[in-house]
């Protein structure tokens, strides 16, 4: 047995390797006893079309945890690769209504705040739950859906934000692929 394989992976080395996976930056929100609250959010994707459901992983030690447990609701707010300072102020910057400051904010029928810049926002009723470790993973099934205007997803690659680019159309094909899509 290879003693490599037998060492217990550390929080850190799970972190460090997590920080190679890119994802898409959202805000995820939620609004419980007349209270906004949200988080910047990586840990994000689509669960089934039928019925539309996405799933969020929030620590249970964030406020936003408990808003989402307690409203039953959330939503998920897609950002542009201009919201970087937004995604700032709700990992951690700024904390509370001061977070709302920035960005314009709509409300949507679950009472979740909504992004009016953001490409896409899903407000969703929790349909499900599962409590593992520090988190909870959310199941939402998408009540409704407001598509903003077009753009690129601000993306969370290495440690840092990052941008979408497409590749050049007169660069080689990667092997199984037929051809170029812009995006």
């Amino acid at each position: 047995m290879d003693p490599a394989a037998s060492q217990q992976v550390t929080a850190e080395q799970f972190r460090l390797g997590m920080r190679r996976l890119s994802g898409a930056v959202t805000i995820v929100t939620a609004a419980h006893q007349g209270h906004r609250f949200g988080l910047t959010a990586t840990a994000v994707c689509s669960a089934t079309a039928e019925p539309p459901t996405a799933l969020v992983c929030v620590n249970r030690s964030a406020a936003t945890h408990a808003a989402i447990a307690g409203s039953g609701a959330f939503c998920i707010n897609i950002l542009r690769t201009d919201d970087a300072e937004l995604a700032n102020a709700f990992s951690g910057t700024q904390s509370g209504e001061a977070r709302f400051r920035a960005g314009e904010w709509l409300r949507l029928a679950s009472g979740a705040p909504a992004l009016a810049s953001a490409l896409a926002s899903f407000d969703c009723r929790v349909a499900n739950r599962l409590d593992h470790g520090t988190h909870t993973v959310f199941l939402g099934e998408v009540a409704s859906l407001v598509l903003g205007r077009r753009g690129k997803p601000l993306l969370y690659a290495s440690g840092q934000y990052a941008r979408l680019m497409p590749l050049a159309h007169g660069a080689p094909l990667p092997e199984g692929f037929d051809h170029w899509v812009d995006v």
